[in-house]
């Protein structure tokens, strides 16, 4: 499950413009900037057995986030310290849908292959199916679209579900228990690892798919 929420950017010291991810036995918490650096945004992982209603407004207790990052970097007790309210996340994983498209209907982002946050990639994976989505339709017709739905469709299924196996792999390493060394050599490499997401050309490849077709 997740913590997360607001506070005023000014009511701790913080780095301008950095983002943090501090990584502990079992938990995670992670800090970033948003609206032009004016606000910080937090997210506490925590590990849970317990069964959650699947919700973006569920209250949750600051008490309990204090207590589960007790004793970390001071810096994680400035900002918990500012928590008068926070939201609580059950977070689940889901495997794609087996068809995106109905008709002249189809889907795109979570509503077609929802993922686990630990690659910060679904708000990135529902941009990228837009701008395939717009350039595939650029070249088709009216006649067309149930076809060339199919292209879409095939096109990002590959793609998105590769980003759905690092969001795992990603997070079975942050929330590791043992072996933490090994943790974190791996984590070095996250530049390499990740060249093959940020080096794609989502128009460029929805527009060569669109063409051999």
């Amino acid at each position: 499950m997740a913590y997360r929420g607001i506070i005023p950017a000014a009511s701790v010291n913080w780095p301008v413009g950095v983002m943090r991810n501090w990584l502990g036995p079992g938990k995670r918490f992670m800090v970033y900037p948003v609206r032009g650096g004016e606000l910080l945004n937090y997210v506490g992982f925590v590990p849970t057995d317990t069964q959650m209603k699947e919700s973006w407004s569920a209250a949750g207790d600051p008490a309990s986030l204090a207590a589960e990052f007790d004793g970390w970097d001071p810096l994680v007790g400035e900002v918990i310290a500012q928590v008068s309210a926070c939201f609580r996340w059950g977070i689940y994983d889901r495997e794609p849908l087996p068809t995106w498209s109905a008709g002249r209907l189809t889907l795109l982002g979570d509503a077609a292959h929802p993922m686990l946050p630990h690659a910060g990639q679904g708000a990135n994976q529902a941009i990228e199916d837009g701008v395939a989505l717009a350039a595939i339709l650029a070249q088709t017709d009216r006649m067309m679209v149930e076809q060339s739905l199919r292209v879409y469709e095939a096109v990002r299924r590959e793609r998105t579900a590769g980003v759905q196996q690092l969001s795992r792999t990603n997070g079975a390493r942050y929330e590791a228990t043992t072996n933490l060394d090994d943790r974190d050599r791996q984590m070095r490499n996250q530049v390499l690892d990740r060249a093959w997401i940020w080096n794609y050309d989502a128009e460029a490849e929805a527009t060569a798919a669109m063409t051999a077709h």
